[in-house]
């Protein structure tokens, strides 16, 4: 996008895509490389563009789709841990939703979270909002203190990839985080579990009254921080999602404000039958399909989810987290254990 060139040296906008032929071979990490690929007549003129068809497409690999019985037999006797802010509860509720084909509970949480009733109850995922920004910073817990209530309250734990630790958030995150989860995991005997690591995101670009916004410069310095981040992961044997490349052509549709800082809304579904998250997303397994939703104001409000007499049901919407959790799926169910090969 050319209102926010993060990388000067780089062109910008739309510019002609040619592919010799579709990748034949899954992407073996979650930060490969990529680029926003969409149909137009004219690179020329945007408006010729049709951006439902918009696709994320990582250099040279695919991300698998996982289809949801793989994903719930993936999953079963797993506990997944997330520890970040709503960017990171956002990938949560995605998760949550594509395991169980839909979402009975919801919120705008800012504590710490345990769903057992996933997967027939086979699977257990829990959630730590980091850092609490609205506390005075004495009476803020600190990262370690955070990470540690989240693995106590979701115990026992298994030393395995069976347990999965996902962390992260839009900005917040650096290379000294990571060391303490690694410093964390290894003296709570739990070093062999999978960690997922979701780095930074663009975000705060764009002035909203009472919010602080970031210069052109301080992104730049988040763009190398980024860099960092990724690199110090894979040294620790993490796995990453590098969501600031996803993010950052699509910038501007972050939902920004007091209390939405991230690319997804939260819908209430009026019919009893729950939306097929990914029924736009198929194409020979791979995720294609992650253009724009048309525009909602439903977003649920927190009062509104014991309202009525009847059980609501929710669905997690945006096409950029939808990308960037997916991805999330298919580093948490490769091939080898959608093959059943555990």
């Amino acid at each position: 996008d050319c209102g926010l060139q993060v990388q000067p040296g780089l062109s910008c906008g739309l510019r002609p895509h040619f592919t010799s032929q579709s990748p034949v071979q899954p992407c073996s990490s979650g930060h490969v490389p990529g680029r926003w690929v969409i149909p137009c007549l004219s690179c020329s003129d945007n408006r010729t563009c049709d951006w439902r068809e918009v696709t994320w497409q990582p250099d040279g690999c695919y991300h698998t789709l996982v289809e949801r019985l793989l994903l719930q037999d993936c999953m079963m006797d797993r506990k997944v841990l997330f520890i970040g802010d709503s960017t990171n509860r956002g990938m949560m509720y995605f998760l949550m939703e594509r395991v169980n084909s839909s979402l009975e509970d919801w919120g705008k949480a800012h504590d710490t979270l345990v769903y057992q009733n996933l997967n027939a109850g086979r699977t257990q995922v829990s959630y730590s909002y980091y850092p609490q920004f609205w506390l005075e910073k004495k009476q803020r817990p600190t990262f370690r203190e955070a990470l540690l209530q989240l693995l106590n309250r979701s115990r026992p734990l298994e030393n395995s990839n069976q347990t999965v630790l996902v962390v992260g958030g839009v900005q917040w995150l650096n290379t000294n985080h990571l060391r303490t989860v690694q410093e964390v995991l290894d003296r709570e005997s739990l070093s062999e579990i999978l960690v997922v690591v979701k780095s930074l995101g663009m975000g705060f670009h764009l002035p909203v009254d009472g919010i602080r916004s970031r210069s052109l410069m301080e992104i730049q310095n988040l763009f190398r921080q980024n860099g960092d981040i990724i690199s110090t992961a894979k040294h620790l044997g993490y796995e990453v999602i590098d969501t600031f490349s996803i993010t950052m052509g699509r910038y501007k549709e972050f939902l920004q404000g007091r209390c939405a800082c991230h690319f997804h809304e939260v819908e209430k579904v009026q019919s009893s039958t729950p939306p097929d998250n990914v029924a736009s997303t198929r194409n020979k397994g791979r995720i294609t399909r992650t253009g724009p939703e048309p525009d909602s104001q439903s977003t649920v409000l927190d009062a509104e989810q014991n309202a009525g007499s009847n059980t609501p049901t929710f669905h997690v919407r945006g096409a950029v987290n939808q990308v960037y959790s997916e991805i999330l799926l298919s580093r948490l169910c490769p091939e080898s254990r959608e093959t059943g090969n555990r």
